[in-house]
């Protein structure tokens, strides 16, 4: 964790105690799925710049024009050229499962999180502000990601 999203958690634990609009669970549920949606976001682009790296002519293989691209993108962007990327090509098959976690994580969670509305965040029609959605969430992360690492 980044020293602003350190202070992003500590303003949001302050915020709840001065106006107490928002309780405790809410707020570890918004900071899980704040986190949960970094960590994701983080993992398409770091893919997706290791597959324009590999597919760019040597002198378009710029850092800077590569985040550039994907700075501006939403995370649904994001997760479609990843998707299109993944389409019906075999050396990707093992990155379905994560594509798929990402879909969920995209249409239960970040939306509503991005339009406060912390009592719909749903993973698998499953309430995200329980601890065991929130464990199956993890769960299902390692397991995506156990199967890229194995059949990489």
């Amino acid at each position: 964790m980044n020293d602003s999203t350190e202070e992003l958690i500590r303003k949001l634990r302050l915020m709840t105690q001065v106006n107490g609009s928002i309780s405790e669970k809410e707020t570890n549920t918004f900071i899980f799925c704040f986190l949960l949606i970094g960590y994701l976001e983080k993992a398409i682009e770091k893919t997706l710049y290791e597959v324009f790296l590999e597919n760019l002519k040597p002198e378009a293989r710029s850092p800077g024009l590569i985040e550039l691209i994907f700075k501006e993108q939403t995370f649904g962007q994001k997760i479609a050229v990843f998707k299109f990327i993944v389409k019906d090509t075999p050396h990707w098959e093992k990155d379905k499962d994560f594509i798929k976690l990402c879909i969920r994580v995209n249409q239960g969670i970040r939306n509503n999180l991005f339009h406060f509305k912390l009592k719909e965040l749903n993973y698998k029609d499953l309430d995200v502000a329980d601890t065991e959605t929130q464990n199956l969430i993890i769960n299902d992360l390692i397991a995506a990601e156990f199967k890229v690492k194995k059949e990489t």
